[in-house]
């Protein structure tokens, strides 16, 4: 999977010479609204609800096939996805709570690469359309904000195999295009998993963009 990927990108770049091939290509940018469910065995007796996290997402992207209606978009993004939450402190004499909260933020760095088909329907300047394929995500940083060491969080599965699918729009501006999009992104593994505890990820990714 990864080699397919990677392979796929390089293809991309290569062939943005080949106007016959390349429709266009250019930059995305957005913010990705993330969020994590840890859910534990109910023997623990242990809830998490943790809240949605807000993050940056940028990449370039090239969209293949010049065809009227069908074409393929590869992208290479830097996406922060993770959670964030408020907890209570316990101590070794209150270990039911001491009344005072601080807050979890947990950030984790991708380099994403994706391969989605687009339809797409002409109507005057205004193109929408939908989108969906696979995607690959590959941790490259991890940031908490717990002064102490977590277990779950260290061990979180670096690669994320998934997909994203959703709606955007384009307008056209003589040779430009302006780019509206919205997706969901899953992963189609767990981010962390034992005996106790299994934790998911998803995201929605809000993004503008400009093709030439």
């Amino acid at each position: 999977m990864k080699r397919f990927f990677l392979a796929l990108i390089l293809f991309t770049f290569i062939s943005t010479s080949q106007a016959q091939f390349v429709r266009g290509y250019g930059l995305k940018l957005g913010t990705t609204v993330s969020n994590q469910d840890w859910e534990y065995v109910p023997s623990l007796n242990v809830t998490l609800n943790p809240d949605n996290r807000l993050g940056l997402n940028i990449g370039f992207f090239a969209e293949l096939l010049n065809n009227p209606i069908l074409s393929i978009v590869t992208e290479v993004n830097y996406v922060q996805k993770g959670m964030k939450t408020d907890i209570e402190k316990t101590t070794v004499s209150n270990p039911d709570g001491t009344g005072e909260f601080i807050t979890w933020d947990t950030r984790v760095d991708y380099i994403n690469l994706s391969a989605l088909g687009k339809f797409r329907v002409k109507l005057g300047i205004v193109s929408p359309y939908v989108i969906a394929g696979p995607k690959i995500d590959f941790e490259i940083n991890k940031v908490f904000s717990l002064n102490e060491a977590n277990s779950v969080e260290e061990n979180f599965n670096k690669n994320r195999i998934g997909f994203k699918v959703g709606i955007g729009a384009e307008i056209n501006l003589m040779s430009l295009n302006l780019i509206f999009e919205f997706l969901y992104d899953a992963d189609f593994n767990e981010l962390f998993e034992n005996e106790n505890l299994k934790v998911n990820s998803n995201s929605i990714d809000l993004r503008v963009g400009l093709m030439i």
